[in-house]
C-alpha cells in the first residue's frame, strides 16, 4: 500500500516579480528563487516544488520548446517539481480603460 505524502509544499515564483521594478526593489531572478526554494528547510521540511508565473522577467510566453525543456531540467536538477503554471492576462475595468496585467488567481486592480 502506498503512503500518502500529501499535502505537497510549493513555493510560488510570482512574489519575486509583483510590486518590483522601476521605483521599487528589483525583481528576484528565477534562478535565485529556485536556489532559495531548494535550500529552504524548517525542521526537516523542504519545498517539494514551485508554482511558476508565466510572465516576464521569469518566463517568455513565446519561449521555444528547447527553452521550456531547459527550464524543466533546471527545476528537476534542484529536486523540485513544477506544481502549477500561473498565467497573466490583460483585464479591462468597467469603464473600458486598459488595466495592468494581473494573475487569473489574483485580485489585481
Amino acid at each position: 500500500m502506498q503512503t500518502n505524502n500529501y499535502p505537497k509544499l510549493h513555493n510560488a515564483t510570482w512574489p519575486g516579480i509583483v510590486g518590483k521594478g522601476p521605483g521599487s526593489e528589483p525583481a528576484i531572478s528565477l534562478d535565485k528563487l529556485l536556489e532559495l526554494t531548494a535550500a529552504a528547510e524548517v525542521d526537516g521540511v523542504k519545498f517539494d516544488g514551485i508554482d511558476i508565473g508565466l510572465f516576464e522577467p521569469h518566463f517568455n510566453i513565446d519561449e521555444s520548446d528547447d527553452g521550456i525543456k531547459k527550464l524543466t531540467e533546471r527545476v528537476a536538477s534542484l529536486n523540485l517539481n513544477i506544481g502549477s503554471l500561473v498565467c497573466a492576462y490583460m483585464g479591462r475595468s468597467c469603464n473600458g480603460k486598459q488595466r495592468r496585467p494581473k494573475s487569473i488567481c489574483g485580485n489585481g486592480s
